[in-house]
């Protein structure tokens, strides 16, 4: 009987623990149903990518298209798994993170035999079109990363409204962080001035609305760095990484307070690792001191932003493949060198750069200014006007249409990776066409008419100022020439 009772107790047991070992399992098929597959034979510009913030995470052999989404699925920064060409049960699988603060920054070129799958949040959010309702699509600046004390500008002014819409109103919020800090706005509409920021995330959200009546919102991020935190943004020692390439790049010297340039190659960077020299001076100045803390942490769970060593312990993931072992079993610096070969043969594909230029959607970007240039479109095959803030664009930007239709001819449809890029400026240039053409038809009218008319007025002019000459013989009564002349306009001498 005991025997009977020890049993039916054991057989519930190891059914929990057989859907324990089946979970992980159906989790990654869950979240393999998240991603979105991209258009096939298309590769990632990994130079582009790599230059505007995108990195390179990991790379694995995989026999399916399922293994590499649940690679890129069981890495939380990674948003992009590149499938490489191959026989079917080995390929290369190359995991990416294609957003930089806020920004998608991968761009794809034809490729014969390259797939890739993109995370649905991160598809919808950067990538798909405006859908058939159209509503207003608000982008916010780039994620922030700053000291306590310093004062934080959030603007919306790259977001669109479609077809004949403008957007009317712009509200900013707190969603998330220390409910102290103090949110002005400013003389423009867009912008919000942030000041008291504690160390800490915040999560602001923009909410846009249009003269339809429709609205979107997008968050951005805001990251005050603590004394701890700042060990790692501001007094990181530079580090190159394992890769092989060359980027310019920014970090902050605490024994000068400035930040300097160095040459990053390209792979697994630390914190202390900003595109340009602006950002490096908002995440670090004023820095002089270090609450350094020791890299190894062990004896509790991993946090997503930690490498787990091989002994089980923590280290900051942004301290793997820099030279130095900082997991006690050096576990960190295991397995460095088959991500830069992966990586260097991405970099040696020959990417058609005109083609890559003129497939990137228009960027108005974040600056106040005001010029008229010219992008080309590859879905109508056509160069149109758009409106240049005057930084932070791209190169599909040109001051005239010649010039934009010459360095672009050829390029078309086949050559896009996401329609949705351009379908969010799609609606508003055939609307912007059709004004055009209509005021040309009615100019022509309104001109056609008035020229009627001026006709019409001469010649009636000219009926009143000719009177009807006599047909029959005239009585004429010829005077004396010597003979004086009186009538009503004379007067007698």
């Amino acid at each position: 009987m005991p025997s009977s009772s020890s049993s039916s107790l054991l057989w519930p047991l190891l059914l929990f623990l057989l859907l324990l070992q089946l979970r992980p399992g159906g989790a990654a098929e869950d979240c393999g149903a998240s991603f979105r597959s991209g258009q096939d034979d298309f590769v990632l510009d990994a130079e582009d990518a790599v230059k505007e913030g995108a990195a390179p995470l990991a790379t694995a052999h995989v026999q399916s298209p399922e293994e590499c989404r649940s690679a890129c699925c069981s890495n939380l920064r990674c948003n992009l798994a590149l499938l490489e060409p191959g026989s079917e049960d080995n390929r290369t699988c190359v995991l990416f993170s294609c957003v930089h603060r806020n920004r998608f920054v991968c761009r794809f070129v034809n490729q014969v035999g390259y797939q890739s799958y993109i995370r649905e949040t991160v598809f919808e959010k950067y990538l798909a079109g405006p859908g058939k309702q159209a509503p207003p699509i608000a982008i916010a600046g780039r994620d922030v990363v700053t000291q306590p004390g310093e004062t934080v500008t959030l603007n919306g002014i790259e977001s669109l409204a479609l077809n004949d819409a403008r957007i009317t109103d712009y509200s900013w919020s707190l969603q998330s962080g220390d409910s102290g800090v103090k949110m002005e706005k400013t003389d423009l509409p867009d912008q919000v001035k942030l000041s008291n920021l504690q160390p800490g995330y915040y999560v602001f959200q923009l909410t846009v609305t249009d003269s339809n009546g429709q609205s979107d919102n997008t968050n951005v991020k805001v990251l005050v760095l603590s004394p701890e935190m700042s060990s790692l943004f501001c007094w990181a020692p530079m580090k190159v990484g394992p890769c092989r390439a060359a980027f310019p790049r920014w970090r902050y010297d605490a024994a000068t307070g400035s930040c300097e340039q160095f040459v990053f190659g390209g792979c697994k960077p630390n914190k202390n690792n900003y595109l340009s020299e602006s950002e490096c001076v908002s995440a670090c100045r004023g820095v002089t001191a270090c609450v350094c803390v020791h890299p190894e942490a062990c004896g509790s769970t991993c946090r997503p932003d930690q490498l787990v060593c091989g002994n089980g312990c923590c280290v900051d993931r942004r301290l793997e493949c820099d030279g130095v072992a900082h997991c006690s079993d050096g576990s960190d610096e295991d397995h460095c060198s088959k991500l830069n070969q992966t990586f260097t043969r991405l970099l040696d594909i020959d990417v058609n750069q005109r083609r890559a230029v003129c497939t990137e959607p228009p960027s108005t970007g974040p600056c106040r200014a005001s010029f008229t240039r010219w992008y080309y479109n590859p879905l109508y095959k056509e160069c149109y006007t758009f409106t240049y803030g005057g930084c932070d664009g791209n190169e599909n930007n040109f001051e005239e249409s010649q010039k934009c239709s010459q360095t672009c001819e050829g390029v078309t449809e086949k050559h896009v990776f996401s329609r949705g890029l351009f379908e969010r400026f799609e609606k508003e240039e055939e609307n912007d066409s059709g004004s055009v053409a209509l005021a040309v038809v009615l100019s022509v009218a309104i001109l056609a008419l008035l020229a009627i008319l001026t006709y019409c007025f001469l010649k009636a002019r000219r009926k009143r100022t000719h009177r009807p000459v006599a047909t029959g013989p005239a009585q004429v009564t010829l005077s004396d020439p010597d003979s004086p002349v009186y009538n009503s306009t004379t007067k007698p001498v």
